[in-house]
């Protein structure tokens, strides 16, 4: 069943263009404000930042399913995978096992050690993943994937290089640029971009979390699929958070069963599946401390 024509799905490709120059003026006039504004400039790193970040997540996302025609997916996925300080190979690699393994502990992008069977340890690396967010599992996965026994003969140091040098070319460039342009210190920007990262990562991956955070599900890959929660925008936080995250959380149950289909940023008339888990943010309260208490 087709939901939107791809005539519609292909005006939407104005938002990869716009977020691929969005992302780089933002880090480039962040600096500038905290010169200006000093402390108040988090709010800034909160909106627009946080808005530009989650949009480049989905956006690399939508590049890895191919959702938009009439674009260089390929391109666009290695620049917002860069953007992201994400070596492309690591989403390649296990993107599609998230799809297949989804709320169940072989989910390599959710649960890269599997299941820690110690209650301390996994509570401690619950404690990291809660507070670093997505940065903190992004360095797990990429410390693990040379020597898992599944991807080790996949995994290229070349492409991990030149991510590496790609990250030092568009950061780098952005801090020197902005240093000249500003009269901004190093040591000054490279703090604001730490601690922008810090935020924008732990926004995101509580995003993720809300979906998927300590779910681990029994059954087959449509009743696992099932499983995945929506956020609800029951209140002025809720709300808040959906529009900082475009929203994703709203639906995302969708995305599971109904992948080939089914694009977050774009909009589409799909029903939700009857039997689809609904949360707020009080109840996702309980799922961290769940988490935290290594439930």
């Amino acid at each position: 069943m087709e939901y939107i024509s791809k005539n519609k799905i292909c005006r939407e490709k104005w938002k990869f263009y716009f977020v691929l120059l969005a992302w780089p003026l933002y880090l480039f006039l962040m600096p500038m404000a905290y010169k200006y504004i000093g402390y108040f400039s988090v709010i800034i790193m909160i909106f627009p930042g946080v808005y530009l970040f989650t949009w480049l997540g989905f956006l690399m996302h939508e590049c890895w399913h191919k959702y938009v025609p009439e674009i260089n997916n390929k391109v666009f996925y290695k620049v917002f995978s860069w953007f992201l300080l994400n070596d492309p190979q690591t989403y390649n690699l296990i993107h599609g096992i998230h799809h297949s393994k989804v709320n169940s502990w072989e989910d390599m992008e959710f649960h890269p050690l599997g299941k820690i069977k110690n209650t301390s340890l996994r509570i401690l690396y619950n404690l990291m993943e809660i507070i670093f967010g997505i940065a903190f599992v992004s360095f797990v996965v990429n410390s693990i994937l040379p020597y898992h026994k599944d991807f080790k003969n996949k995994y290229s140091r070349r492409s991990q290089v030149l991510s590496i040098i790609m990250y030092i070319i568009i950061y780098g460039g952005l801090a020197l640029a902005c240093h000249y342009a500003f009269n901004v210190k190093y040591s000054i920007i490279l703090i604001l971009y730490i601690v922008n990262l810090w935020i924008n990562s732990f926004v995101l991956h509580h995003s993720q979390l809300i979906e998927h955070g300590n779910l681990i599900s029994e059954g087959n890959y449509k009743e696992r699929s099932l499983k995945t929660r929506n956020l609800i925008s029951s209140g002025i936080f809720e709300k808040i958070f959906l529009f900082l995250t475009h929203g994703d959380s709203r639906e995302h149950v969708l995305h599971h069963t109904l992948p080939g289909v089914y694009s977050r940023p774009f909009p589409r008339k799909v029903p939700m599946p009857a039997e689809s888990t609904y949360i707020n943010l009080k109840d996702y309260m309980k799922i961290l401390w769940g988490m935290l208490s290594g439930k």
